[in-house]
């Protein structure tokens, strides 16, 4: 198990790293179509509207050669990974995008919303994926209960 004492001193590092990528996001991403506005609605989220979703080759990667590090020991980054929420930005790996996947991504923004802001979010969704890995973190499983309509 990796322990929180750590990691915890990256949060500000992540925050600041993260709300850059949610800000690319939401400049360059699209708006949702009417049936994703009612996916999202569906799952939670309060304020669809905010949501933009970003295609691209490959989520955003850090350039902190520290973060990257930690991304990866996570398992938070990879090669494996086919989209990403920040905040009320989304990113999906061209060819990745389906209605499961979308709907997975907007609980994230719902469980984004119900943290009250990034950092909290951000750290409590770290703490879980320290405690019980990435694949059994409760956001993720959370996230996943969603995926079918």
């Amino acid at each position: 198990m990796l322990e929180w004492e750590s990691y915890k001193e990256l949060i500000p590092l992540v925050v600041s790293w993260l709300l850059g990528v949610e800000n690319t996001i939401l400049a360059e991403g699209r708006s949702l179509t009417a049936a994703e506005v009612a996916d999202a609605r569906s799952v939670g989220v309060k304020t669809p509207e905010n949501i933009r979703v970003l295609m691209v080759d490959a989520v955003a990667q850090p350039e902190n050669p520290v973060l990257l590090k930690a991304g990866s020991e996570t398992g938070l980054l990879g090669e494996s990974v086919s989209g990403r929420t920040v905040g009320y930005g989304i990113e999906i790996v061209h060819g990745q995008a389906n209605r499961a996947l979308l709907r997975h991504e907007f609980r994230h923004v719902y469980q984004f919303e119900s943290a009250g802001s990034r950092e909290r979010f951000v750290t409590d969704y770290i703490k879980s994926v320290l405690k019980d890995g990435y694949f059994d973190s409760v956001y993720e499983q959370d996230a996943r209960a969603f995926e079918s309509y």
